[in-house]
């Protein structure tokens, strides 16, 4: 029986060498692949030829690249030189993703300084983003603004409020619910968060987490084993209509990750250990997506 959902791995959560992606790929019978970190290189500075590789090597084992795992506005938005650097880190994406075949890129909403954000926190992020949007119009490729707790739109009202600042409906929400579980005060991220974004996700990213003692995560956790309910979150998504690819994002390790790994993920040091507790954890999801 078919999946009701496509189904993606990104790249880093196996391994930095493409050969191990793809046949991790080809054991889980997986759709295509989300480009991350590739051959110790994060995904800004891969070169055209490891993008013609990569794109190669993908169309001849029959996976698509559905989405461009790119770092930008991952900075201070009140940083005018850091802005100007991520939209050229942004135009240079945009280049990837068409080399890629690719029709999304990631992106996030610079980095958090009140919990929750303000309306002016979201409001000042949103006034950066139109530079974006019209580039992305040109070249004919979406935006997806990841919920991400360092950033300052995690939570479903976050998010929420964010994209009615913005005001475009251009921009999509890639979701990860289990980034909220870093948030304090967090409760149900599927129940209490989705609902508030649900017409706007199209990417959805899966890794686990949960609270010890009341206190915010430190690392994550194996699939499964963390608070995100996410057999109910595909339930939510099937209901929803949803027609993008679910991705697994591991970040889950037997040596637990470092603050900084867990932040900005690339390289060989990340990838390290990455491929058997990526094994285990899509095993349980692509379980799940089997019996959906």
């Amino acid at each position: 029986m078919p999946r009701p959902f496509p189904l993606a791995i990104i790249t880093d959560e196996v391994s930095q060498e493409l050969d191990k992606v793809l046949a991790f790929a080809r054991d889980f019978r997986l759709d295509g692949l989300e480009i991350r970190s590739m051959f110790g290189r994060a995904f800004k500075d891969l070169t055209p030829t490891d993008l013609k590789q990569i794109r190669s090597r993908a169309d001849a084992s029959g996976l698509k690249l559905p989405c461009c795992a790119s770092p930008v506005f991952k900075c201070e938005a009140d940083q005018p030189a850091q802005v100007r650097e991520h939209i050229d880190i942004f135009k240079r994406s945009l280049d990837a993703a068409h080399a890629l075949g690719s029709g999304l890129v990631r992106v996030f909403a610079f980095l958090r300084k009140n919990t929750p954000s303000t309306r002016d926190d979201l409001r000042h992020a949103a006034d950066h983003f139109p530079p974006l949007i019209e580039l992305a119009r040109q070249a004919k490729v979406a935006i997806g603004l990841e919920n991400e707790y360092t950033t300052m739109v995690a939570s479903g009202a976050e998010t929420r409020d964010f994209l009615a600042q913005l005001g475009d409906p251009s921009v999509g929400v890639v979701w990860d619910p289990c980034n909220i579980v870093f948030m304090p005060g967090s409760g149900d991220v599927v129940k209490d968060d989705y609902p508030r974004v649900a017409g706007r996700v199209i990417h959805y990213h899966v890794k686990d987490a949960k609270k010890e003692g009341g206190r915010e995560p430190q690392h994550c956790v194996e699939l499964g084993q963390g608070q995100v309910d996410h057999p109910a979150q595909i339930a939510a998504l099937k209901k929803e209509g949803f027609e993008g690819w679910i991705s697994l994002e591991t970040h889950w390790r037997q040596k637990a990750l470092s603050a900084e790994e867990q932040h900005l993920p690339a390289g060989y040091a990340f990838s390290a250990n990455g491929e058997p507790a990526s094994r285990v954890c899509m095993a349980h999801l692509a379980r799940w997506l089997d019996q959906a």
